[in-house]
């Protein structure tokens, strides 16, 4: 069978999940800084202001949301292209 995927597409779409869940954690955790006036703003070691720490996981989430969506349409295609080849290949 041949397998027109790149490595990284073939990674993506086995762990698109991963991909939706850190998303999530991510934009929850970038709205909760809005609401939230007062806290520490810090990152694996770095202090942000505030909009930074807010702009940073907003940001972050948006690309992993977008990651998952991408795989998601890859895993799609391919579901559809593989059941496109069985059903002409019983036909023949």
């Amino acid at each position: 069978m041949d397998d027109k995927r790149t490595r990284s597409e073939r990674f993506g779409t086995k762990w698109r999940w991963l991909y939706l869940v850190g998303g999530i954690f991510y934009l929850a955790n970038g709205i909760s800084s809005l609401i939230k006036q007062r806290e520490v703003y810090d990152y694996l070691g770095f202090d942000f202001n505030r909009w930074a720490y807010i702009g940073f996981h907003l940001a972050v989430a948006f690309l992993l949301l977008r990651l998952f969506v991408k795989n998601q349409k890859l895993l799609r295609q391919q579901i559809k292209e593989d059941v496109m080849k069985r059903h002409n290949s019983k036909n023949q």
